[in-house]
């Protein structure tokens, strides 16, 4: 995937390759010459576009999350993350299936 980043030395967008080593990845996707970009969320087997709107409203939940942290709450790991897709999104786990890219 292609995409685009703020380069180091004294700004200027630059394009480049983008391989996701440890999905999920979270992509910032920019075409400088159309000026448009579009976020997209890359999974083992998904690459799926998110609106901006999205983000902004996950960047004002932070606030919520840090409290959440303060309050000695905790990242859901391995089979907590399943309870909580089955409980609070109705969602049934898959097995992933890790395909290795050349």
């Amino acid at each position: 995937m292609t995409r685009g980043r703020a380069s180091g030395r004294g700004g200027g967008l630059v394009e480049e390759r983008h391989e996701c080593r440890q999905p999920p990845c979270i992509h910032v996707v920019i075409d400088p010459r159309r000026r448009v970009f579009k976020i997209f969320v890359e999974d083992y087997n998904v690459i799926a576009p998110i609106s901006l709107e999205a983000v902004r409203e996950a960047c004002r939940k932070l606030g919520t999350l840090n409290e959440l942290l303060r309050k000695g709450f905790r990242e859901a790991e391995g089979e907590e993350v399943d309870f909580l897709a089955r409980k609070y999104l109705q969602a049934e786990p898959i097995e992933e299936r890790v395909v290795e890219r050349e």
